[in-house]
């Protein structure tokens, strides 16, 4: 199905690689700095640190979570491995609203979830960018819907 895939959602646009990468540059040039030894490298070797894991933390989010869809039907990757969901398995595609786990924050993060025949209800990682991007949200859901309806001629 990889080869076939007519539709990817993943986290992270164009400008966020972009970023990402010159965050990692940032962190290897404090490394350096650091390892010449002068009076600030203590600082020079936390700041490498920080800004090294962010980017590798922000590489991981973009790498490991996305959804695929073509043909033969959806997959999904979590954080530890790919699921595959057949177009006749899935009942209905809704977006659902789900409150962070950080209580000061007080706006819902909105979420796609995947019903499927058996009853399950299944979340899947299509990227959401905040209240600022919600117009992003609804196109990417729209595309996802619109292949569904096209393999899957009794959808709704």
């Amino acid at each position: 199905m990889a080869t076939d895939d007519e539709l990817t959602l993943r986290y992270g646009g164009t400008s966020a690689r972009w970023w990402t990468a010159l965050a990692a540059l940032a962190a290897i040039a404090m490394g350096g700095a650091a390892g010449l030894g002068g009076s600030d490298a203590n600082q020079w070797a936390a700041a490498s640190a920080c800004v090294g894991a962010g980017a590798l933390f922000v590489v991981f989010g973009f790498l490991l979570r996305r959804v695929e869809a073509g043909p033969d039907g959806l997959r999904y990757r979590t954080v530890l491995r790919w699921h595959r969901l057949e177009w006749d398995e899935i009942v209905r595609l809704q977006e659902i609203q789900v409150m962070p786990n950080d209580k000061r924050q007080k706006t819902p993060n909105v979420r796609v979830e995947a019903t499927l025949r058996s009853g399950e209800a299944v979340r899947l990682p299509v990227p959401w960018f905040g209240a600022v991007d919600a117009i992003t949200f609804e196109g990417e859901l729209r595309k996802l819907r619109a292949v569904r309806r096209r393999y899957t001629p009794t959808a709704h």
